[in-house]
Order: C-alpha cells, then sequence, then structure tokens
C-alpha cells in the first residue's frame, strides 16, 4: 500500500505551555476494500498518548500518561486545527514535578473526557509508569469554552486505596463513573455533593482473567515472564448508553461485556450485593481498551488484537469497520465520537512498553498516530 504524506507543521519545541510542533501525514487505513478509511489526524512525535475526546465545537483533546518524573509531558493537549499539539489548559496545570503536591497540577493521567455541556473531564490516577502516587487520585473538570479548571475532586483511600488506578470516566445525570482498572472496581462520584463511593470490590466480573490467551495484531500478547500482562487489564473500558439509562463495562481482556441500571449505581442506599446481583451479562466482549456507544445501540470497541474498530451491532453480532496497518495501528485506545459523525481513537502501543512486551525492555515506535474513522449514518438513528 502506498503512503502519501502532507507535512503541515514543523518546528523545534516551544516549551509545554506552548505549542509543540509535529508532522501530520493522511492515508488511508484499511486492510479490506469493502473497510471504510480510516485517516490519521494527528501525530505526537516523541510522547505516548493514549486517549481523545472531541468537544461539541470540534475541539480535539489528547491524554498523554507520565512515564517517568524525568521526562517531560504535557499531559493534557489540544490538537489544532494546523496538527500543532497545544499544552492545556496551560500554566501550573501541566508542569508538575515531584516536589509539588500535585494537588492543582496533573500529576500522571490517563484519560480525557468532554460531556455535552463541553466540560473536559481528566482523569488523574497520579501515574508514573503506571504507578499510581498514594492518595493523589482525583478528577479535574475544566469548562472548554472558557478554558478554565471549574473544580477538582480529590479521592480519598478509602475510594482509591493504594494501588488502586483509576483509568477513565464516564459522565451522565450529575455523576461520574471511573473504574479502577488496577485493583478491579468502580468508583461511583456525586458531582454535586463531592460524595464517592467504591463498589464491586471483590467481583471477579470487574478482574483481570490471567488464563485468557490473547493477542496484540496477531503477536501473543506475553511479558518477559512468559505470562499476560496484569497492568490495568481489570475492568477498564466502560460507556453510559446515550439515553442515560444503563452502564456498560469489561475487563479489557473480557471475555464477557456487562450492564447495569445507572439509576442503581447512582442510588448509594443500595448494598453492593444487591447491585451486583443486577449486574446482566451482554454476551462477548473483546479484547479491548475502550468502548463508544451509539444512538442505535451499537458499541464501537477499540479492538486490541484485531487492531482497528470492531462494531457491536444492536443484535449482538460483530463487524470489523477499520483496521491496520499494524505497524502504525497499535493497541488502539480509548475512543470518542466526534460531532461530525467521525470516531476518534489513538495508537498507544501499551504492549510495547517494557513491562509489557515480551523482552522486558522498551519496543515504542515513535511517532503515535491519532485516526478517525466515518461511523455508518445509521448508527445515530433509532
Amino acid at each position: 500500500m502506498s503512503i502519501h504524506s502532507r507535512s503541515l507543521f514543523i518546528a523545534p519545541l516551544l516549551g509545554f505551555c506552548g505549542v509543540i510542533g509535529i508532522s501530520v501525514f493522511y492515508y488511508p487505513l484499511h486492510s479490506r476494500p469493502q473497510l471504510p478509511e480510516a485517516t490519521i489526524v494527528g501525530v505526537s512525535p516523541s510522547m505516548p498518548w493514549n486517549g481523545v475526546t472531541v468537544s461539541s465545537k470540534g475541539r480535539i483533546f489528547a491524554s498523554f500518561p507520565r512515564q517517568n518524573l524525568t521526562k517531560p509531558t504535557p499531559s493534557v493537549a489540544e490538537i489544532l486545527p494546523g496538527g500543532e499539539l497545544k499544552a492545556y489548559p496551560g500554566g501550573e496545570w501541566n508542569s508538575y514535578s515531584f516536589a509539588n503536591s500535585g494537588d492543582s497540577q496533573f500529576i500522571g493521567i490517563n484519560s480525557v473526557v468532554s460531556d455535552a455541556n463541553d466540560q473536559l473531564w481528566v482523569v488523574d490516577p497520579a501515574g508514573v509508569g503506571g504507578k499510581p502516587i498514594k492518595g493523589k487520585a482525583k478528577l479535574v473538570q475544566i469548562d472548554i469554552a472558557s478554558n478554565k479548571v471549574k473544580r477538582v475532586y480529590a479521592f480519598n483511600t478509602n475510594v482509591v486505596p493504594d494501588g488502586g488506578f483509576i483509568n477513565d470516566v464516564r459522565i451522565s445525570n450529575g455523576f461520574a463513573f471511573l473504574p479502577d482498572s488496577s485493583l478491579g472496581a468502580l468508583i461511583v462520584l456525586n458531582l454535586n455533593s463531592g460524595e464517592a463511593r467504591r463498589v464491586f470490590s471483590t467481583d471477579v466480573r470487574l478482574r483481570s482473567n490471567q488464563a485468557l490467551k490473547l493477542t496484540v495484531n496477531g503477536v501473543p500478547y506475553l511479558n518477559v515472564k512468559g505470562r499476560l500482562p496484569n497492568g490495568n487489564m481489570s475492568v477498564n473500558p466502560v460507556e453510559v448508553s446515550p439515553d442515560g439509562k444503563y452502564f456498560y463495562f469489561q475487563p479489557s481482556g473480557g471475555p464477557r461485556l456487562f450492564r447495569l441500571p445507572t439509576n442503581l449505581l447512582t442510588d448509594f442506599s443500595i448494598s453492593d450485593s444487591k447491585l451486583a446481583a443486577a449486574i446482566e451479562d451482554m454476551g462477548p466482549g473483546p479484547f479491548n481498551a475502550g468502548m463508544t456507544m451509539t444512538k442505535d445501540g451499537s458499541i464501537y470497541f477499540s479492538d486490541i488484537e484485531k487492531g482497528g474498530i470492531n462494531r457491536r451491532k444492536p443484535d449482538g453480532s460483530f463487524e470489523l469497520i477499520a483496521q491496520g496497518p499494524s505497524s502504525i495501528l497499535v493497541w488502539p485506545d480509548a475512543s470518542r465520537l466526534g460531532p461530525d459523525g467521525f470516531l476518534f481513537f489513538p495508537s498507544s502501543q501499551i504492549n510495547r512498553f517494557a513491562g509489557n512486551s515480551p523482552t522486558g525492555k522498551l519496543q515504542i515506535q515513535y511517532p503515535f498516530h491519532m485516526f478517525k474513522v466515518k461511523l455508518p449514518v445509521s448508527s445515530f438513528t433509532n
């Protein structure tokens, strides 16, 4: 397959509170003639990213997990129309150092999600190289219109205990739902009162299944010990149905997809055991790092094994809608839907990090790519 590229912007690094120069390339990413074209919409030349979200006005934001305390990261950046990356919202929020408390800074984030009211929610597990700093997990709310931090929700160790790693978030009806992907649990946060609750801490349906045989682009997913890397393999992909009635979740590796009514989750008087009894098994769930649900009931999975986007139709059947090439689309991660009907998702290369690779050494290949693919029109109709 030929590759056509067009350089939009190349410049030196200007600082994480300014603009980071990148090149953007455009070419189709389909291995089968019937698959729609996926387009590269951004490139990160020297920093890994693992998530993306798009506001109602089409502004694109990406998340950059912190790998260590010596190599800087913008944590959150906006992908500008010309392809540049601009640290967001800038200032102290994007300039954390270990000597600081991190209470008003991004320590080590893992996800960005915008909601229907154009609020940007930044999930900060305070992770450094995937290891969280105890007692520093928080959720940060930013008003996109004003580009100002509106509120910070700090989690105590009763909600996110030592070793807990909040991975993603969904917002619905005044509540936030965050998976603890390290220990296997769910945090429910009342956004008005700030009260948070931890549920399903002992439910195996939220836990990583070490017996699974998983692959990434056809290669067994094993670490240097020949085992399935655990890391953030417990409950990770989450979603709320467009009507707000159901919360969907599964461990990254599956193998099952689950849901339960959100009105039960948001009622803090309901016991954990009664909540557990309300969980519904929805059938197979692929090895994935993110899911996005559309109005018709389709769920679009960032399918890690196939290296693309896999659609679960409303009838429960699956179809691959975008894929490869495997050289640059490795571990498609957290996806979000844009206002133009495109699904945006990054290649995060999680399997190539030292703790997850079969050699025990860092195998990532720069640059990192961000993609989008047009979804079927039927996805937006009832």
